[in-house]
């Protein structure tokens, strides 16, 4: 039989009817939760938090759907229990459902000082209230009660894949990354290799700046890339002709150098007519 309880958060205090329930880790689905690979660390968490003095403790879950459950807090701890125990039935409090974007909302709220999760987990959260709910960043901050510069760090498309988003702002790569993912004239295989080349370290010559990302658009809107260039991944090609124009700076030394030369090469009295005709036209 259902209680009502009230439930604490950060930031909020509100009244909802709950019930205990034993579930399975591997039955409860989640927006996107940190993977943890080592499993002695993910004992470690266990075991730390069964030795907590606050008495038992428990996921929390919202009851989507009959049968149907989506994690809103004890983000590592069910992290550690996929690990470690997936078939293993805990203890959860089981709220009823709300929607989508209060869902959202309130992990938010709840992770956003968690040092338990990652700078992709808020990523993730954040935007998916963007991109398939239309809420703009402020919006974000007042229904969080955080301020608009803190939603603000953890705005990155996520088109963009993971593996990248996790080290952009190690890598100083977060404003590349984005002028990448917006880009209407880079195609997405070319798209594919910047991102890589956007997080290598900086002062290789392999490394995408904001000037070569500027060079690649040109090139990428004058240039017309066959699909036996695009589409065929065994051979390297499209990698290599990528790696060769970032690494060489588009050649543009060159080109200028060659612009220069070509400009003086040309015949003196050609030359001298043209001026002539120029003089005439505007006297």
């Amino acid at each position: 039989m259902r209680q009502p309880n009230i439930c604490i958060g950060l930031t909020e205090v509100k009244v909802m009817t709950t019930k205990s329930m034993l579930l399975c880790p591997r039955d409860i689905i989640t927006y996107y939760h940190d993977e943890i690979r080592n499993e002695e660390r993910a004992k470690r968490i266990v075991q730390a938090e069964k030795a907590r003095k606050s008495g038992k403790v428990r996921l929390a879950v919202e009851e989507v759907a009959k049968g149907e459950y989506i994690l809103i807090e004890r983000f590592e701890y069910y992290s550690a229990l996929l690990k470690t125990q997936p078939d293993v039935r805990v203890p959860c409090f089981v709220y009823p459902g709300t929607s989508d974007v209060e869902r959202l909302i309130h992990i938010l709220k709840i992770s956003i000082p968690l040092k338990g999760t990652s700078w992709l987990f808020k990523n993730e959260h954040v935007m998916k209230l963007i991109q398939n709910h239309g809420l703009l960043e402020r919006d974000i901050a007042k229904k969080t009660y955080y301020k608009t510069a803190i939603i603000k760090y953890y705005i990155l498309d996520t088109r963009i894949p993971q593996n990248i988003r996790e080290r952009a702002l190690q890598m100083k790569a977060k404003t590349v990354l984005e002028e990448i993912a917006r880009s209407t004239v880079i195609p997405e295989e070319v798209k594919m290799i910047l991102y890589s080349n956007a997080i290598i370290e900086q002062g290789n010559d392999f490394r995408l700046t904001g000037k070569k990302l500027d060079y690649m658009k040109e090139f990428c809107s004058v240039c017309f890339f066959p699909d036996t260039l695009l589409k065929n991944t065994s051979d390297l090609d499209l990698e290599r002709l990528i790696n060769y124009l970032i690494s060489k700076n588009f050649e543009i030394k060159e080109h200028m150098t060659s612009l220069l030369d070509s400009f003086l090469s040309h015949d003196e009295t050609s030359y001298r007519s043209t001026q002539e005709e120029y003089v005439e036209i505007i006297h």
